[in-house]
């Protein structure tokens, strides 16, 4: 009998616990729970990792897989799930890293836009370089335009004219030759 109210107690404990957390939000996904050296990282594992992101909703001020990234909240994700101290705030991105030539990018580094706006010259958009091959360009990204969540896109004119600067973090990008531009 003693059992019989200890289980019934639990199980209305536990019943009130999940009636409580019913509009709660859900853990966030941690794919990764080890921690890793952020010198060890590899471009490859990073950018599978933002693929595995792909089709994830946009949501703005959001870094949350369950619930949907806007661009900086993407980027943050992916880079603290490898232990990287990042910013969350795309126009902070600037503060961090080495500054790298768009020439010189490879993939893994971070690439910073202006916002919009013509006349913003504010970091407004940010998102993982994908591929840098000389005849093509192309970054991860969360947008909010047609395809409303995290895709791959190309570099365009657009984004070209609206293009700040490449910024890395990863070590294994560093190939000895010196890239780093000071503004």
């Amino acid at each position: 009998m003693k059992n019989y109210f200890l289980a019934l107690s639990v199980s209305f404990c536990l019943a009130a616990a999940l009636c409580c957390n019913a509009g709660a939000t859900p853990p966030a996904f941690k794919p990764h729970p080890i921690i890793f050296n952020t010198d060890s990282v590899s471009p490859d594992s990073l950018i599978q990792f933002a693929e595995s992101l792909m089709g994830t909703r946009y949501r703005s001020a959001c870094s949350d897989p369950m619930r949907g990234f806007d661009c900086s909240g993407f980027v943050s994700y992916v880079f603290k799930s490898f232990n990287f101290s990042v910013p969350r705030s795309s126009c902070d991105f600037i503060n961090v890293g080495e500054k790298i030539r768009l020439e010189d990018a490879k993939p893994g580094d971070i690439i910073l836009f202006t916002g919009t706006s013509r006349r913003s010259r504010r970091i407004g958009h940010v998102g993982i370089v994908y591929c840098n091959d000389g005849d093509e360009f192309k970054f991860i990204h969360s947008t909010s335009g047609k395809e409303h969540g995290v895709t791959i896109t190309a570099m365009d004119k657009t984004y070209r004219r609206r293009f700040v600067q490449i910024i890395r973090l990863l070590k294994q990008n560093d190939d000895g030759i010196v890239t780093t531009i000071n503004n």
